[in-house]
């Protein structure tokens, strides 16, 4: 790690209370002679190169206090970390509005003079940042779960994660290296909790964003399964997030465990194969030797997997054995001491590793929408940029005939 420097930006990892068995989590502290929010103009080459440094070792940093960043700073710090990211949100150039496109739920705003930057939150503002009328949703695990927690939960301050997922439609684009999020507004609220399989609880601020590591994931992992996952590429469902819009999800948000749900074809968006998603299971990451196992499992569809030995291809393609198989090798990570749930400070921001971890929101704010309406302290608005790289997530362990356009070959 980098000693403290005056004149230089640098970095420590979150307390060892905080980050546990994560690996997740650094602060970022900007040079003292410069401003005190962020200004990439102002930065040398060397103090870029400490926070690809601190973000490749830590997936997740967070830069205190930065209230009035401008918004074009966040996809101009998108590319530090990744140069050929497209000027384009990876959810497209408009906000996500088609109901056939479960992501249509949020109502995700953009900003006018940056549309890369994406607005999400809870409750209605009026005249922001040119946008006369602006109503965000957070969402919470009782829309998508199978079975939710019940009412008493509930009212007792308990919540889930929604859905654990990366930032990426799995189709027409690739995901992006990093997401870059920014606290505007952090809603007043009594913390809430989390119950884990093992009877332990954890508590976490109300909206938390939780993250946790495909390296943690990796190694948690027999050593059957690691040779397994080295050796697969995941094919995802066409148009993924519409294809799964009507189903439900298990308790900890990482798969869909029945199925019969699913849209059918003639119901989706136009759609080719040459355009849906297939990465490695294992991906190399920048900036670190590890192997990261970066699966969404809500939204597998395929798996084809290599023989080292002779090169046989075993296509696994049956859908729910495909959900099972992931499963398996993901749900213990699901344990109080693997998960980082950021706790949001008004000026928080955050970039994390959008191609290391994986991340869910939290939360159950909906019960304050009433008391939000009257009370300006109960909102939460937040930016988030999140751009189409322009390179494929590249394969942990490579051989011939690995795919490593980001897309099925047809």
């Amino acid at each position: 790690m980098p000693s403290r420097n005056e004149s230089g930006l640098w970095f420590e990892p979150l307390p060892a209370d905080i980050r546990r068995e994560s690996s997740i989590g650094a602060e970022v502290h900007l040079p003292a002679s410069g401003p005190p929010v962020l200004d990439l103009a102002s930065l040398t080459e060397a103090d870029k190169d400490t926070l690809r440094q601190a973000l490749f070792e830590n997936q997740v940093i967070v830069l205190r206090n930065q209230t009035g960043i401008d918004p074009t700073t966040l996809p101009a710090l998108t590319r530090i970390f990744d140069p050929t990211a497209s000027d384009i949100h990876s959810a497209g150039e408009k906000a996500v509005s088609d109901p056939r496109n479960i992501l249509s739920a949020y109502k995700a705003g953009r900003l006018p003079c940056a549309p890369q930057v994406g607005i999400i939150g809870s409750g209605k503002f009026r005249s922001y940042k040119g946008i006369p009328e602006l109503e965000v949703v957070h969402l919470d695990h009782t829309t998508f779960h199978e079975e939710p927690l019940p009412a008493e939960k509930l009212a007792a301050g308990y919540t889930r994660p929604y859905r654990w997922h990366m930032d990426t439609p799995f189709y027409e684009r690739l995901p992006g290296e990093v997401t870059v999020l920014h606290a505007v507004q952090v809603p007043e609220l009594p913390d809430q909790k989390l119950s884990f399989p093992d009877g332990s609880e954890e508590e976490i601020a109300a909206g938390a964003t939780a993250f946790f590591s495909g390296a943690r994931a990796f190694e948690l992992l027999t050593p059957e399964q690691q040779e397994f996952a080295l050796n697969t590429t995941v094919t995802y469902a066409p148009q993924a997030y519409e294809y799964i819009r009507h189903c439900k999800a298990t308790e900890d948000g990482m798969t869909i465990p029945t199925m019969g749900r699913e849209t059918k074809a003639e119901d989706m968006s136009e759609w080719q194969w040459d355009k849906v998603a297939e990465h490695p299971m294992v991906w190399r990451n920048p900036g670190s030797d590890r192997p990261f196992l970066q699966v969404h499992g809500c939204c597998v569809y395929k798996l084809t997997t290599r023989d080292p030995a002779t090169g046989t291809l075993t296509v696994m393609n049956d859908v729910e054995r495909v959900r099972a198989t992931v499963y398996a090798m993901q749900r213990r990570i699901w344990q109080a001491g693997h998960i980082y749930a950021h706790r949001w400070q008004e000026g928080d921001l955050v970039v994390f590793h959008n191609r290391g971890v994986m991340h869910s929101i939290t939360g159950q704010l909906a019960q304050y929408q009433k008391e939000a309406q009257a009370d300006d302290s109960k909102k939460r608005l937040m930016w988030q940029c999140t751009m189409t790289s322009g390179t494929a997530p590249k394969a942990f362990r490579t051989y011939g005939g690995v795919n490593e356009t980001g897309f099925v070959r047809v």
